[in-house]
């Protein structure tokens, strides 16, 4: 399976410039596939890494979003939690990576459930 790999090395805590876009992403809707890497031992990092296959209807949105978006800076939420900022690059796909800092994950993983 071909990933279309989002990778924040840099995390960033809320938006740093003024014109940052957003995206937010509900688990329950937008979601069709979610996989979690909670711990490896061989990458340690300060974050935890969630691989993601939106829908179509949402596929679409983050097309459009990020295509305006290039070079700027999109706001990642997910459940309404902010999860990243970074600047975008390309067009981003119906599937990406986005690895989450620990602080935020403890209060997204149980709204990743319901």
């Amino acid at each position: 399976m071909k990933w279309r790999i989002w990778l924040f090395l840099m995390v960033m805590m809320g938006a740093t410039g003024s014109q940052a876009g957003e995206i937010n992403l509900s688990s329950a809707t937008d979601f069709t596939r979610l996989e979690l890497l909670l711990k490896d031992n061989d990458r340690p990092h300060s974050a935890l890494e969630m691989a993601v296959t939106l829908s179509p209807e949402a596929t679409e949105r983050m097309q459009r979003i990020s295509r305006e978006l290039i070079g700027q800076k999109l706001t990642l939420s997910i459940n309404g939690w902010k999860i990243t900022t970074a600047t975008v690059h390309s067009v981003l796909g119906s599937q990406f990576r986005v690895f989450i800092p620990k602080a935020i994950a403890k209060d997204l993983l149980p709204t990743l459930v319901d």
